[in-house]
Protein backbone atom coordinates (compact mmCIF):
# COMPACT_ATOMS: atom_id res chain seq x y z
CA UNK A 1 0.00 0.00 0.00
CA UNK A 2 1.47 3.26 -0.78
CA UNK A 3 1.56 5.69 1.96
CA UNK A 4 0.78 9.96 0.87
CA UNK A 5 1.54 12.81 2.88
CA UNK A 6 -1.61 14.41 3.83
CA UNK A 7 -0.70 17.78 4.40
CA UNK A 8 -0.20 20.55 1.24
CA UNK A 9 3.07 22.29 2.86
CA UNK A 10 4.48 18.69 3.55
CA UNK A 11 3.61 17.02 0.04
CA UNK A 12 5.70 19.71 -1.37
CA UNK A 13 8.79 18.32 0.98
CA UNK A 14 7.51 14.68 -0.03
CA UNK A 15 7.66 15.42 -3.83
CA UNK A 16 10.91 16.67 -3.50
CA UNK A 17 12.59 14.24 -1.18
CA UNK A 18 11.01 10.76 -1.75
CA UNK A 19 10.24 8.31 -4.86
CA UNK A 20 7.35 10.24 -6.29
CA UNK A 21 5.24 12.47 -8.90
CA UNK A 22 3.58 16.16 -8.33
CA UNK A 23 5.18 19.14 -10.40
CA UNK A 24 7.24 18.15 -8.55
CA UNK A 25 4.92 14.93 -8.62
CA UNK A 26 2.43 13.64 -6.27
CA UNK A 27 3.94 12.72 -2.58
CA UNK A 28 4.15 8.75 -2.61
CA UNK A 29 5.84 8.38 1.16
CA UNK A 30 5.54 10.52 3.91
CA UNK A 31 4.91 10.93 7.91
CA UNK A 32 3.96 14.26 9.69
CA UNK A 33 6.53 14.32 12.36
CA UNK A 34 7.49 17.80 12.55
CA UNK A 35 10.58 17.79 14.56
CA UNK A 36 9.91 20.90 16.84
CA UNK A 37 8.69 23.44 14.57
CA UNK A 38 8.80 27.03 15.74
CA UNK A 39 6.43 30.00 14.38
CA UNK A 40 7.92 33.15 12.95
CA UNK A 41 6.45 35.51 10.83
CA UNK A 42 7.91 35.15 7.44
CA UNK A 43 7.97 31.89 5.10
CA UNK A 44 11.83 32.43 4.62
CA UNK A 45 12.73 34.03 7.41
CA UNK A 46 14.60 32.76 10.56
CA UNK A 47 14.07 31.80 13.88
CA UNK A 48 16.26 32.56 16.88
CA UNK A 49 18.21 28.73 16.33
CA UNK A 50 18.78 30.27 12.96
CA UNK A 51 16.51 28.25 10.73
CA UNK A 52 14.69 28.98 8.18
CA UNK A 53 10.51 28.87 9.16
CA UNK A 54 7.71 27.85 6.56
CA UNK A 55 3.94 28.97 7.63
CA UNK A 56 0.64 27.08 7.11
CA UNK A 57 0.37 29.50 3.89
CA UNK A 58 3.38 29.33 2.43
CA UNK A 59 3.00 28.46 -1.43
CA UNK A 60 4.26 25.47 -3.07
CA UNK A 61 7.13 27.58 -4.47
CA UNK A 62 8.30 29.01 -0.86
CA UNK A 63 8.31 25.87 0.75
CA UNK A 64 10.00 24.31 -2.48
CA UNK A 65 12.28 26.78 -2.42
CA UNK A 66 13.47 26.61 1.07
CA UNK A 67 14.14 22.60 0.39
CA UNK A 68 16.20 23.50 -2.49
CA UNK A 69 18.43 25.63 -0.40
CA UNK A 70 19.04 23.02 2.31
CA UNK A 71 19.55 20.35 -0.77
CA UNK A 72 21.94 22.39 -2.05
CA UNK A 73 23.65 22.67 1.27
CA UNK A 74 23.88 18.82 2.14
CA UNK A 75 25.19 18.10 -1.74
CA UNK A 76 28.00 21.41 -1.31
CA UNK A 77 28.94 19.30 1.98
CA UNK A 78 28.96 15.74 0.12
CA UNK A 79 25.86 14.20 0.82
CA UNK A 80 24.83 11.67 -1.21
CA UNK A 81 22.14 13.21 -4.10
CA UNK A 82 19.30 12.94 -6.57
CA UNK A 83 20.52 14.92 -9.46
CA UNK A 84 17.98 14.05 -11.21
CA UNK A 85 15.34 15.51 -8.80
CA UNK A 86 17.95 18.06 -6.79
CA UNK A 87 17.46 16.63 -3.96
CA UNK A 88 19.44 14.38 -1.58
CA UNK A 89 18.84 10.69 -0.84
CA UNK A 90 17.89 11.21 3.07
CA UNK A 91 17.85 6.89 3.14
CA UNK A 92 21.82 6.84 2.63
CA UNK A 93 23.60 7.25 6.53
CA UNK A 94 27.66 7.34 5.32
CA UNK A 95 29.65 9.32 7.51
CA UNK A 96 30.00 12.13 4.78
CA UNK A 97 26.35 12.02 5.07
CA UNK A 98 25.82 12.09 8.66
CA UNK A 99 28.74 15.18 8.64
CA UNK A 100 26.63 17.01 5.71
CA UNK A 101 23.34 16.38 7.99
CA UNK A 102 25.25 18.10 11.28
CA UNK A 103 26.83 21.09 8.76
CA UNK A 104 23.60 22.17 7.44
CA UNK A 105 21.22 21.70 10.51
CA UNK A 106 20.13 25.54 10.84
CA UNK A 107 19.40 25.38 6.51
CA UNK A 108 16.87 22.89 7.27
CA UNK A 109 13.22 24.35 6.90
CA UNK A 110 11.01 23.89 10.06
CA UNK A 111 7.10 23.57 9.46
CA UNK A 112 3.94 25.20 10.94
CA UNK A 113 3.50 24.62 14.55
CA UNK A 114 -0.29 24.00 13.54
CA UNK A 115 1.02 20.68 11.64
CA UNK A 116 2.74 19.59 15.18
CA UNK A 117 0.91 17.35 17.08
CA UNK A 118 2.81 18.61 20.07
CA UNK A 119 2.51 21.88 19.81
CA UNK A 120 -1.08 21.78 18.61
CA UNK A 121 -3.92 20.95 20.57
CA UNK A 122 -6.26 20.75 18.70
CA UNK A 123 -4.50 18.93 16.28
CA UNK A 124 -6.29 15.49 16.26
CA UNK A 125 -9.24 17.41 15.83
CA UNK A 126 -8.00 19.63 13.06
CA UNK A 127 -6.35 15.77 11.18
CA UNK A 128 -10.23 14.49 11.84
CA UNK A 129 -11.42 17.63 9.83
CA UNK A 130 -8.83 17.95 7.22
CA UNK A 131 -9.40 14.08 6.74
CA UNK A 132 -13.06 14.72 6.22
CA UNK A 133 -12.43 17.48 4.25
CA UNK A 134 -10.49 15.83 1.51
CA UNK A 135 -12.91 13.22 1.01
CA UNK A 136 -15.87 15.82 1.25
CA UNK A 137 -13.70 17.35 -1.69
CA UNK A 138 -13.37 13.94 -4.20
CA UNK A 139 -10.50 12.41 -3.04
CA UNK A 140 -10.91 8.26 -2.29
CA UNK A 141 -8.27 8.60 0.78
CA UNK A 142 -8.06 7.02 4.38
CA UNK A 143 -5.81 7.88 7.65
CA UNK A 144 -3.31 5.46 8.03
CA UNK A 145 -2.25 4.23 11.66
CA UNK A 146 -1.45 5.79 14.07
CA UNK A 147 -4.00 8.72 12.95
CA UNK A 148 -2.90 11.49 12.22
CA UNK A 149 0.77 10.50 10.49
CA UNK A 150 -0.63 10.52 7.18
CA UNK A 151 -2.93 9.03 4.99
CA UNK A 152 -2.98 6.79 1.74
CA UNK A 153 -5.18 6.53 -1.10
CA UNK A 154 -8.33 4.26 -1.28
CA UNK A 155 -7.17 0.56 -2.76
CA UNK A 156 -8.82 -0.44 -6.09
CA UNK A 157 -10.42 3.07 -6.35
CA UNK A 158 -9.89 5.12 -9.28
CA UNK A 159 -9.03 9.00 -8.33
CA UNK A 160 -11.54 11.05 -9.94
CA UNK A 161 -9.36 13.98 -9.50
CA UNK A 162 -5.44 14.79 -11.28
CA UNK A 163 -2.62 15.20 -9.40
CA UNK A 164 -3.01 19.11 -9.99
CA UNK A 165 -6.52 19.05 -8.42
CA UNK A 166 -5.48 16.67 -5.37
CA UNK A 167 -2.79 19.11 -4.72
CA UNK A 168 -4.98 22.12 -4.40
CA UNK A 169 -7.67 19.99 -2.43
CA UNK A 170 -4.84 19.07 -0.21
CA UNK A 171 -3.71 22.97 0.20
CA UNK A 172 -7.33 24.02 0.87
CA UNK A 173 -7.87 21.54 3.49
CA UNK A 174 -4.82 22.18 5.04
CA UNK A 175 -5.70 25.58 5.42
CA UNK A 176 -9.08 25.51 6.02
CA UNK A 177 -9.06 22.91 9.39
CA UNK A 178 -5.58 23.26 10.37
CA UNK A 179 -5.52 27.59 10.07
CA UNK A 180 -9.29 27.53 11.83
CA UNK A 181 -7.51 28.73 15.25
Amino acid sequence: MTKVLGLAALATVAALSACSSTAPPTPQVASLDTGGATTASSTTGNTAAGRPQWRLDSTEAEVKALWMAYWACLGDHGHKMYPERGSADMDSHTPQDEAAVAACANKMPLMPDELDSKKNPHYLDDYHAYMKCLTDHGMAVHAIDPFGTGWTFDDGVTQKLNDEQRQQVDHDCTLQTFGNH
